[in-house]
């Protein structure tokens, strides 16, 4: 069987950290062709071609830096390349994988994955997550299924992923369905599904969106910070079903009738925004109010389309309908 050709396109984070001699802390030290050296057997079933993006922290990444990539990656497409790995730091990974889901225009697996481990510390994951994500890459039944993400031998939708551990090598999870897939060995075994992609325009990625997170008896003092920064959209993170407490309900309804667009997600972390509460705080009464549902996504998703679809010119009620149609 003829081997396939995967770009390995490497960006840093703690995949490519190793200690400072004299701090002590993990800096960038690995270049991407040193990082894959550290594999055994990695091109034993594929063509690997190693590609630099750049080696910071995943804390340095921004939307602009995540825009570069998406063109990036399609500007080394070719017929002859079957998928991508990404390696990348993860406390970002997730919001780097939401972004290219929907931003590149291709079909081909890309896989981003990182290590929760230094690559000189016990017991380091990230040799064996780039080996996973490269057997990944190669499945013909990732075909089509979007970008995703490959930690821990398992594989995950990249609108679904979390990191839900700050130190666990088994630190990121699915938040409402589980993995699409698991490496065992030299095969990759899938649950076939997909995810519906939304491909925006990344031009324009300068709206400024901030996330506000509910405490029990929060008034509304911080909205009305919010609302002097001049912010150009919020996300909220609500209680449970998407409510928020009573002394924010007003000026978040004030908000939206000044025509800045509020979405509402839920700060557990698992679950959908619904219509469940009636009351002021209630879902139910800010979604008539013009306040929109996140569904399922996180704050931090719900934050990143939020900037693609205000750089799009997307009016409120477009914002709704592209959050229906990911869900």
């Amino acid at each position: 069987m003829n081997k396939k050709k995967i770009i390995i396109i490497t960006t840093g984070g703690t995949i490519a950290m190793k200690k400072d001699e004299v701090t002590g802390a993990l800096v960038p030290a690995l270049s991407g062709e040193a990082l894959i050296d550290t594999v055994p057997g990695i091109d034993d079933g594929a063509h690997i071609e190693v590609r630099e993006f750049s080696n910071i922290p995943s804390e340095y990444m921004t939307l602009d830096r995540m825009g570069a990539l998406a063109a990036f990656i399609e500007s080394l497409d070719t017929d002859e390349v079957d998928g991508y790995v990404i390696t990348h730091g993860t406390d970002t990974m997730e919001e780097t994988a939401f972004f290219l889901n929907h931003t590149v225009h291709l079909n081909k697996p890309v896989c981003l994955t990182g290590a929760m481990r230094s690559a000189v510390a016990a017991g380091t994951d990230g040799p064996g997550n780039i080996l996973a994500a490269v057997r990944a890459a190669c499945c013909d039944n990732l075909y089509g299924m979007g970008v995703l993400v490959v930690m821990n031998d398992r594989v995950y939708l990249a609108d679904d992923v979390v990191k839900s551990h700050a130190t666990a090598t088994d630190a990121f999870t699915s938040a409402s369905f589980g993995p699409v897939g698991f490496v065992s060995g030299d095969k990759v075994v899938v649950r076939k599904c997909s995810q519906k992609r939304w491909i925006g325009n990344v031009q324009d990625l300068n709206a400024r969106v901030w996330i506000v997170r509910c405490g029990a008896g929060m008034d509304d003092s911080l909205l009305a910070g919010v609302l002097a920064a001049g912010v150009d959209g919020l996300i909220v993170e609500g209680f449970g079903c998407g409510n928020v407490p009573l002394g924010m309900a007003s000026a978040l309804k004030t908000m939206v009738k000044k025509g800045i667009p509020v979405i509402l997600t839920s700060r557990t972390g698992h679950g959908y925004v619904e219509r469940e509460y009636g009351g002021d705080g209630g879902t139910a009464a800010l979604e008539d109010a013009g306040v929109i549902s996140a569904g399922g996504l996180s704050s931090q998703k719900a934050r990143i389309l939020l900037i693609l679809a205000i750089g799009n010119h997307l009016s409120s009620s477009q914002i709704s309908a592209r959050l229906g149609e990911i869900q």
